[in-house]
């Protein structure tokens, strides 16, 4: 049996044909797999297309812990059958972490952690939306994109309680076949697209929300499919929950039909605290350079008579905007499409009220 050699990370061929990995490069120029490689490789090709296996999305639905226990067990083991190419190391000394890998379960995001115990501080971060990339530069521009994903749906997950949520940053570059590690670019693009779209269709009969919950995992599997739930969770989670990033949320539900009176009432509270709100976030006396506008679209600087906390805008808008996609999935579980809004023509005599389709 002929022994794995680490493949070079630092060429552009590393990348492509990577569907058939482990590759291994002689110095004659012949490439060998060994009896090992081509069975990983199988169990690799495999699981891609148990993603789109109606009967596969089923079992997971009814023993979701028993899946995440397997793929846990799969990916500490270094060999044998990783469900992804590439991951990447992180750091966290947060006392949560662990615990929230332990119970992490999704099929587009997997977490482990890479230390024996109940506490670790060293976690992998991987994805078989990134095994699409033909060098590390579009592999961090995924991981970048597909992260920014993961922290959009945890900072809603938490909600109010936000600034308890702490986004690890990615460090080295994990080859999952072999466990080779090297320095990657760090800082990618997030404006890719963070699934790949071939495993990123629906079997007929897929359902968002499987329990009375509504998850950070249920979140990113509805972000596949759904613009908006994608377009919202990337937005808070690169630019994170500021004045500017909160009304940029308000303006999305506004924009498929929710009302300012919606919004408040998810948290119980009056509609005039959404006044309140759009009023400080606008004012950049207030504000300054956090400020969503500049002086000359604050009202010449006046300073309004009621201005909202950070904390209490978080409070008022996430929990808003968490029930709004979750609407949308809800929606999308009943019907098996997602809900289109259609703004009603303006009319005279007629109603200001929205309505949704």
């Amino acid at each position: 049996m002929v022994e794995l050699i680490p493949p070079r990370l630092d060429v552009e061929d590393d990348f492509e044909n990577h569907a058939d990995l482990p590759v291994v490069k002689v110095a004659a120029g012949r490439v060998k797999l060994d009896e090992r490689a081509k069975i990983a490789a199988r169990q690799h090709v495999c699981f891609r297309q148990r993603l789109s296996n109606p009967k596969y999305v089923e079992k997971s639905a009814v023993a979701g812990h028993a899946v995440r226990n397997q793929a846990k067990e799969r990916n500490a083991h270094m060999t044998g059958n990783p469900i992804a190419r590439w991951g990447f190391i992180f750091r966290s000394v947060r006392n949560y972490m662990s615990d929230w890998v332990d119970h992490w379960n999704s099929n587009d995001v997997l977490l482990w952690k890479n230390e024996p115990g109940h506490v670790s501080t060293e976690f992998t971060y991987a994805s078989p939306h990134f095994d699409r990339a033909r060098n590390q530069y579009e592999l961090t521009d995924y991981a970048i994109s597909l992260k920014a994903v993961l922290d959009g749906a945890m900072m809603l997950g938490v909600g109010p309680r936000v600034g308890g949520y702490d986004p690890f940053a990615l460090g080295m570059i994990i080859d999952l076949q072999n466990q080779h590690r090297r320095e990657g670019p760090n800082v990618g693009n997030v404006l890719v697209e963070a699934f790949d779209p071939s495993l990123s269709s629906f079997p007929a009969g897929t359902k968002i929300i499987k329990r009375d919950r509504y998850d950070p995992e249920d979140m990113i599997l509805q972000a596949r499919q759904d613009p908006v739930a994608r377009g919202v969770l990337k937005h808070l989670g690169f630019n994170g929950p500021d004045y500017r990033t909160l009304y940029s949320l308000l303006d999305w539900m506004e924009s498929e039909g929710w009302t300012e009176e919606q919004v408040a009432a998810v948290t119980e509270q009056d509609a005039a605290l959404v006044n309140i709100f759009t009023g400080t976030a606008n004012n950049v006396t207030i504000l300054g350079p956090l400020g969503r506008h500049g002086a000359t679209r604050s009202h010449s600087g006046k300073t309004p008579k009621s201005i909202m906390t950070l904390s209490d805008a978080q409070a008022l808008i996430l929990p808003a905007a968490k029930a709004f996609l979750r609407s949308r999935a809800e929606t999308f579980d009943a019907t098996g499409s997602w809900p289109v809004y259609i703004k009603p023509k303006k009319t005279k005599g007629s109603a200001k009220k929205p309505s949704a389709v």
